[in-house]
């Protein structure tokens, strides 16, 4: 079996204004949910959306804490399929609500990011080499 990111969880604090930014942002149709967590399969990747007191059990359970809310310990990337693409999608989350980081272009790769409702980093980035 090859090695393969199966799923990445993320720790909310409002699982439904998180899953309506997911929805209505990304884009994204939950798969699974109930009041503790969300599921979108995301093209054979599971993200997960996890109240964040059932996610602190989990990464305790090794010897860890989790990174406190505006701490960050990872980037999510979206590779979209044009400059359009990244600009429209920073532009919806600034609607929403979210910090961004406006799209310019750096040596031929045009990125910007923002964050979700709970500060998760993400990065979209289109690469035109």
């Amino acid at each position: 079996m090859p090695v393969a990111i199966s799923c990445v969880t993320l720790p909310v604090d409002d699982l439904q204004k998180s899953l309506a930014f997911y929805q209505n942002v990304m884009g994204f149709s939950p798969d699974e949910q109930d009041e503790d967590h969300a599921a979108f399969d995301v093209d054979g990747v599971y993200l997960v959306l996890l109240n964040r007191g059932d996610f602190s059990v989990y990464v305790e359970g090794v010897g860890h804490r989790p990174a406190a809310r505006g701490q960050s310990e990872s980037i999510l990337s979206h590779f979209a399929e044009s400059t359009g693409e990244v600009d429209a999608l920073i532009a919806k989350a600034k609607g929403a609500g979210a910090t961004v980081s406006e799209a310019e272009d750096d040596d031929g790769v045009y990125s910007g990011s923002f964050t979700d409702p709970d500060g998760h980093v993400w990065e979209v980035l289109y690469d035109a080499a």
